[in-house]
């Protein structure tokens, strides 16, 4: 499963000019729906969430709309897939597929209230040792490997890691806002980090671990901006975390994801080794 995260217009625009399908990147995109209440909430590939008011088969247009547009145009293959029998339906659409993931696939994390789900994209070098600490939070709904910041569509580990992309190995956090905040994500984050490190994190050097605070709010902007006032005061050293603007996120391959949770031993060897744990 390849899960893509952005920011930018509201998924309106495809709705009300479907034949045009502004702005959509025609090599990819994602969209999520959720019946809840009988009303669906759309997150969409460009941001934001839509309340359609239990109008399903305007949804389903649109997704076919855009389907019968990237046809057209070349970008992808296959047969669209709508299934109406579950309350959790994802359909991806990545170079010639369509695949169909069930919410027993995807838990039951967007069941509660429109607004209280929250996310947070950061990039902190390796992403094995950069997602452990978010695990045990309370709140965090789930911590995602991935891919930000680059230019290529859909990257593979190999190609970040070769330098090839410009991504950046990062996490994508869900939270409860109910629970936690951004603040403490923030948190987690600067501890877990070599704040004055911008050319990799420890051992691993590149740009592809090198680490970033990615978001388009202007509240958590400022979050990050006295956090790294005060850690520079405090410290009396520049902190060398940039902020950049939410970019696209690509989930990584499956063997990266949970990789402290599925391998203890190796992701304590991982953290001795790269010299962010000290023994």
């Amino acid at each position: 499963m390849v899960e893509i995260y952005t920011s930018g217009a509201s998924f309106t625009d495809i709705v009300k000019e479907a034949s045009v399908i502004k702005g959509f990147n025609r090599e990819s995109y994602a969209i999520r729906y959720i019946e809840k209440d009988k009303s669906l909430y759309v997150i969409a590939p460009y941001g934001g969430m839509m309340n359609f008011s239990g109008d399903l088969e305007l949804l389903e247009n649109a997704i076919k709309a855009v389907w019968d547009f990237n046809l057209k145009l070349g970008g992808v293959h296959g047969t669209l897939e709508v299934c109406k029998s579950v309350s959790d339906i994802f359909i991806n659409l990545f170079g010639g597929k369509a695949s169909f993931v069930s919410s027993d696939d995807t838990g039951s994390i967007y069941s509660f209230e429109e607004g209280k789900l929250k996310r947070a994209l950061f990039a902190g070098g390796c992403f094995w040792c950069i997602a452990g600490p978010f695990y045990d939070q309370d709140g965090v709904l789930r911590v995602l490997s991935g891919y930000a910041g680059g230019s290529e569509i859909n990257p593979t580990y190999k190609e970040v890691k070769a330098q090839l992309t410009h991504h950046r190995e990062s996490i994508l956090i869900e939270y409860d806002s109910t629970k936690t905040d951004y603040t403490r994500m923030v948190d987690i984050y600067f501890e877990n980090i070599d704040p004055f490190d911008d050319g990799g994190q420890y051992i691993d050097r590149g740009d592809s671990y090198s680490p970033a605070v990615f978001n388009s709010d202007k509240e958590e902007k400022k979050a990050v901006i006295e956090y790294k006032y005060h850690l520079s005061l405090e410290c009396g050293m520049e902190c060398k975390v940039p902020i950049l603007d939410n970019t696209p996120f690509f989930t990584a391959e499956e063997e990266h994801q949970n990789y402290a949770i599925k391998n203890p031993k190796e992701y304590e060897e991982e953290l001795i080794a790269s010299g962010r744990k000290k023994v």
